[in-house]
C-alpha cells in the first residue's frame, strides 16, 4: 500500500475521486514544503516558485489504483508523480508528518490563474487550518 496525496479532482466530493472508491481517506493535510497552484478548469501544482503549503486528503492506495491514477494523471509525460512530506490528521484524529506521493505538473497552460491560496474548489479542514496556519 502506498499514500497518495490528492488536491484536486481526485479530494472527496469531485468527480474523480470515484478512483479512490476503493482507498482508504486516512485524512486531510497540507504539503509541508511550499509550491505553486494554478488553474485552468483543474489544478497543477508545480515547484517553480514557493507560493504556499498545498491543501488536499491523503489516501492508502494498492498497486492497481495507483496505475489507474498514474494513467489518468498521465504519469511520466504531463503529470509526474513524486514523494514529498505532508502532515495530515489520521482517522484518530492524531497529527502526522510522513511522505506521500504527490502529482506536479510544470506544463503549466499559459491561460491558467495562479491560486495563491493552495485550495482547490476551497475544501479545507478548518481543524487543521487552525494548527498549521
Amino acid at each position: 500500500m502506498e499514500k497518495v496525496f490528492v488536491y484536486g479532482t481526485l479530494k472527496s466530493g469531485f468527480n474523480n475521486n470515484i478512483l479512490l472508491s476503493d482507498s482508504k481517506l486516512v485524512g486531510p493535510g497540507v504539503t509541508d514544503d511550499m509550491y505553486v497552484m494554478y488553474e485552468d478548469g483543474i489544478p497543477y501544482v508545480s515547484k517553480s516558485s514557493k507560493q504556499s503549503q498545498i491543501s488536499g486528503e491523503v489516501y492508502l492506495v494498492d498497486g492497481h489504483t495507483l496505475e489507474d491514477l498514474d494513467m489518468l494523471e498521465g504519469h511520466p509525460q504531463w503529470y509526474k508523480r513524486e514523494k514529498t512530506k505532508v502532515t495530515y490528521f489520521d482517522t484518530e484524529g492524531e497529527l502526522i508528518t510522513d511522505y506521500a506521493w504527490l502529482y506536479f505538473n510544470e506544463h503549466i497552460p499559459n491561460r491558467a490563474r495562479l491560486n495563491n491560496t493552495g485550495i482547490y474548489g476551497h475544501k479545507k479542514s478548518s481543524r487543521l487550518n487552525a494548527l498549521l496556519f
